[in-house]
């Protein structure tokens, strides 16, 4: 093994660091201006939002444009959302559903998310040493119930902070359709167990203090209810049992459940489009920053 120093940059991704001050950035920047550059992006006109709110993608039955290059441009930005972007991690999603026969409309979308880009190419992950509370793993939890007007299932969104920025985060449509906004959150939170206890290990075999009990919040009382009392669930037998994982973490104390209200949901920029001041005011609650 060579030892090459302190880490700059790793799979394209520019790590920047302060170890007195007690900050890490992570930047995805130079990458970005490539893809720009390679599909003729560079120069658009930005825009402040990835997508619109209450725009839903409608599926086709054949595509209208050009399949392998819109496959193409949406994988490029995928890595983004991967890496770095938890902001654009609802616009990939919702356009990844559509690769197969992406019409003009999804096409305007995707313009739109390059738009976006453009204008918040200098944003950047900034975890900094001293956030209130960000010592421990924080968990935002959120649902849009029925929201694929194609097949009303609900998506499902949440992200996990540390330091104050996020180290993990998801978006995608749950497999079964919620019968209830109730529901919706409860197997969203759920998913975001299984991956609060993933995360507890991770950090216990870095040797770090103990995660547990990792808090989740979510901004639905019926849900916490659920999960926290059995004898409610006589009301919620159609759920899937496996579902009830939640409600089993919750009993071992491994999970707890709080409320926030729905304004200060953060994982909300995760299931659907925002307007202005919520996108950005989540962006930030999830580390994204112009760092310089």
């Amino acid at each position: 093994m060579t030892d090459l120093g302190e880490i700059s940059w790793i799979l394209g991704i520019h790590v920047m660091q302060d170890r007195e001050e007690g900050w890490i950035v992570l930047s995805q920047q130079k990458y970005l201006e490539e893809v720009l550059e390679r599909f003729d992006k560079a120069n658009v006109r930005p825009i402040s939002t990835p997508s619109l709110p209450n725009h839903h993608l409608v599926r086709l039955p054949s595509p209208e444009v050009d399949t392998k290059h819109f496959q193409r441009a949406l994988g490029a930005l995928m890595y983004l959302m991967l890496g770095t972007c938890p902001d654009i991690a609802y616009s990939v999603a919702a356009l990844g559903r559509h690769t197969a026969n992406p019409g003009i409309e999804h096409q305007h979308a995707l313009d739109c998310l390059f738009r976006y880009l453009r204008g918040s190419s200098d944003y950047k992950l900034v975890y900094h040493r001293g956030t209130p509370g960000g010592n421990t793993i924080l968990g935002y939890v959120d649902a849009d119930w029925g929201s694929d007007v194609n097949d009303r299932k609900s998506t499902l969104g949440y992200a996990f902070t540390l330091s104050g920025g996020a180290i993990s985060w998801s978006s995608k449509k749950q497999s079964a359709v919620a019968l209830s906004s109730t529901e919706a959150e409860y197997i969203t939170g759920t998913h975001a167990a299984k991956e609060a206890i993933w995360l507890g290990r991770l950090f216990a075999g870095l040797q770090q203090p103990s995660s547990f009990p990792i808090p989740l919040l979510i901004d639905n009382q019926s849900a916490i209810t659920i999960a926290k009392n059995p004898e409610f669930h006589d009301r919620t037998k159609h759920i899937d049992i496996r579902y009830h994982f939640l409600q089993h973490k919750v009993e071992l104390g491994d999970i707890i459940l709080n409320y926030v209200p729905t304004n200060n949901q953060s994982a909300d920029i995760l299931t659907k489009g925002l307007a202005w001041e919520k996108h950005e005011r989540f962006s930030r609650d999830l580390g994204l920053r112009c760092a310089d």
